[in-house]
């Protein structure tokens, strides 16, 4: 039985939820959004919600409602399910939750994958987006600073079928680039029951860029 367990970077400019404490998530599926099902297979401790060690799980986009405003993230947890609900935005390294995080070392690994990718808008394809999901579970269940710790079949979170082993060799290069960069332009929405996402910051508007570039002109009118 395939279960949604998995998803990718908004796609919304909404700056005002980058900044909300808490928000409303209504989960709205995978139609039509880059991705497939793939094979994990869990260990050392780890299970699905419920009680499994094996699924088949999509990988790949998931469709948000953050207060209204339509987005797409990828997930932060396998060990429970896609839903609604009121979710606390925390920096990436806070999740996932229930939990003490996944620290810095990972998350500056998947800010470096992000930003590799260009925030993510180069992840065009299924296949892409399915191995793009793999490296970031990962990196979460997994990494602890050396890409020998990525595989696609070792550690906590093996992959039995559905994941490029090029695509996800090539996307594990970027995470562990030694000159990566580690702007944080990720941030993560924790729900104690839900499965927690992890979502690109929105970057300004075209309209809040153009007052931007106004208030410049106008303070260098003033020096002068």
């Amino acid at each position: 039985m395939m279960r949604t367990a998995c998803v990718l970077a908004v796609v919304a400019a909404a700056t005002g939820i980058a900044s909300a404490e808490s928000v409303n998530v209504v989960y709205e599926g995978i139609s039509g959004n880059l991705g497939q099902t793939v094979t994990v297979s869990l260990s050392g401790g780890l299970f699905f919600q419920d009680g499994s060690s094996s699924h088949g799980v999509w990988a790949g986009q998931l469709s948000q409602s953050i207060d209204g405003v339509s987005a797409k993230t990828y997930c932060t947890e396998l060990t429970q399910w896609a839903g609604s609900g009121v979710f606390d935005v925390v920096s990436l390294d806070q999740a996932p939750q229930p939990g003490s995080g996944m620290g810095q070392t990972k998350a500056e690994a998947i800010y470096k994958l992000f930003n590799g990718t260009n925030r993510g808008a180069d992840v065009t394809t299924n296949a892409q987006a399915a191995a793009f999901q793999a490296v970031l579970w990962e990196i979460i269940y997994d990494f602890s600073g050396q890409e020998s710790d990525l595989s696609v079949a070792g550690g906590k979170v093996q992959f039995a079928s559905g994941v490029n082993a090029s695509l996800f060799n090539g996307f594990k290069a970027l995470a562990t680039a030694a000159n990566g960069d580690v702007t944080p332009t990720v941030t993560a929405m924790v729900n104690d029951t839900r499965q927690d996402q992890m979502r690109v910051v929105p970057l300004p508007g075209t309209a809040a860029m153009a007052t931007l570039g106004l208030f410049g002109i106008a303070s260098r009118r003033r020096r002068a």
